[in-house]
């Protein structure tokens, strides 16, 4: 949940919130962060998926607020954890990891159950969030190994 930044700090994975359109308040969305020099950027793994979202928004007539969260798995998931009280970055990155192990192992457990039941359109919403998730976290392991060197 790390990456270096320009400045030569780690940034971190921190949920924001980013302004479309000056009407549409998109909050949970996950960027890089830099305590340091206050520079963020996109996670780049969420890029598509955050676009397909604003275009699923449509044309915006008036102000509104939504949650990235609601319809991003891995956001959902960072979420929750941000929300506990950690002071460690190892006790951040152990919660994370144990977070998104527990939301993999749940949706497996549901495609099962779908795939007994033979429902085709529950199969497909769990791949597509089961791909997300396991998307998200091999982005984010190659990106601390990274750090780490």
């Amino acid at each position: 949940m790390y990456m270096n930044c320009n400045c030569g700090q780690i940034m971190k994975v921190e949920l924001r919130s980013l302004i479309y359109l000056r009407k549409v308040r998109i909050s949970h969305v996950p960027v890089y962060a830099c305590q340091d020099c206050s520079a963020y950027e996109l996670v780049p793994s969420i890029k598509p998926d955050l676009v397909c979202y604003i275009h699923s928004l449509g044309e915006v007539d008036s102000r509104m607020n939504v949650s990235f969260a609601d319809t991003y798995e891995p956001a959902a998931v960072l979420r929750e954890v941000l929300s506990l009280s950690l002071d460690s970055v190892q006790e951040i990155q152990k919660q994370c990891n144990i977070a998104f192990d527990d939301r993999i192992n749940m949706l497996l457990d549901l495609y099962r159950v779908a795939k007994i039941k033979g429902d085709s359109v529950w199969i497909a919403e769990i791949q597509t969030r089961l791909r997300k998730l396991t998307a998200f976290m091999k982005i984010q392991k190659e990106y601390l190994e990274y750090c780490m060197n």
